[in-house]
């Protein structure tokens, strides 16, 4: 593959984050919108999170050159440790690709009328054919969706705050959100840990390909804007009509109450935006177990099926269901092991310092 630009990098940074919960508003509204004037705070806090733990695990790298993602995480010979964390992240991967297909199959109905099960299938099928080419055909994917997603979402989020004007009062708390999430801050926190997480996979390997600190500390902050410039797009556009947040996918509700033609706007960007997350998932999952077992590599096509297959059956439990219940586990789970890649990153860090030093002696 080729080198990574910082544009490139950003387009698949904010890709990884892009999926159904988070266009579709239900995934930004549990986590943030429901806290009221809180909202912007916990935004901010968790997409600095986003952007600091992004910008380690890429240094972290560059530095070690280090591809399998047990070993840059956990940098102590603990192995252990090391296969709790690819059992966890292989659980965790499948459960966002079960998320989307879930999403997808809620799309479907809503829009078509076409049985929820068979939409996820759909999904699932689409998504297992694009994954046969692996990194360059996910970086590919998002060099074109996720530019797309940002213009899109905005230009909605703007026509539906022309149509709904936002008052004092929408900025009212409305709901406790999640039993797993009462505070805000623990909210932003789970939001950022569970993504960054699951970002792992597809951005480990990318490491290598953005060969300049510049990139990486570049590419991060523009994927950052746009995943900011999304979420604060859409938690107004929310705000201003909260009556939405009763379905299951409160953006597409409320671009049917604008224009019922927008709805199939919408719905297809919601569509590009859930293949886009189910995407880096099964890749970063067959990638990681392909590292750990040589048969997964040499079978690729047919582990990549049978995991789709799997993440199909899982998403017939129901979307809203499980992001409110899925996330938020995965989001406390995954702070321990963003922990681990924490200390990794800066005892690499004082490495190269010392290196630094003793070349200027």
């Amino acid at each position: 593959m080729k080198k990574l630009t910082a544009a490139r990098l950003a387009v698949t940074y904010a890709g990884c984050f892009l999926g159904a919960g988070y266009v579709s508003g239900q995934e930004l509204w549990q986590f943030f919108g429901s806290f009221g004037k809180m909202a912007g705070l916990g935004l901010l806090l968790a997409v600095a999170l986003l952007a600091a733990f992004g910008t380690m695990l890429l240094r972290l790298a560059q530095m070690t050159e280090i591809e399998d993602v047990d070993r840059l995480v956990v940098r102590q010979e603990w192995p252990w440790l090391r296969k709790l964390l690819s059992i966890f992240m292989c659980v965790s991967l499948c459960g966002v690709i079960a998320i989307m297909s879930a999403g997808a199959g809620a799309l479907m109905q809503q829009l078509f009328t076409i049985p929820s099960w068979l939409g996820g299938i759909l999904m699932t099928a689409a998504v297992v054919l694009m994954a046969q080419r692996g990194l360059q055909g996910l970086v590919s994917a998002f060099s074109v969706l996720v530019p797309v997603l940002v213009l899109a979402t905005v230009l909605v989020a703007i026509s539906e705050l022309i149509r709904f004007p936002i008052t004092q009062a929408a900025f009212a708390p409305v709901s406790e959100g999640s039993f797993l999430m009462k505070y805000w801050p623990t909210a932003a926190a789970t939001f950022a840990s569970y993504n960054a997480m699951g970002a792992v996979g597809v951005l480990a390997p990318l490491g290598k390909y953005a060969d300049q600190k510049k990139t990486v500390w570049r590419g991060v902050a523009l994927g950052c804007s746009m995943l900011l410039l999304i979420a604060l797009s859409v938690i107004l556009a929310l705000r201003a009509c909260p009556q939405a947040i009763a379905q299951e996918l409160p953006m597409l509700a409320l671009a049917s109450a604008v224009n019922p033609a927008l709805a199939y706007v919408y719905g297809a960007l919601l569509l590009a935006a859930m293949f886009g997350t189910s995407l880096s998932s099964l890749v970063a999952v067959t990638t990681l177990l392909g590292q750990k077992f040589p048969k997964v590599e040499e079978n690729r096509g047919k582990a990549t099926a049978l995991l789709g297959g799997a993440a199909a059956l899982g998403s017939l439990v129901g979307f809203g269901e499980l992001i409110s219940v899925l996330y938020p586990m995965f989001g406390y789970l995954s702070g321990v092991f963003l922990l681990f890649m924490m200390s990794h990153y800066l005892w690499c860090r004082r490495q190269e310092k010392e290196r630094v030093q003793e070349s200027c002696q």
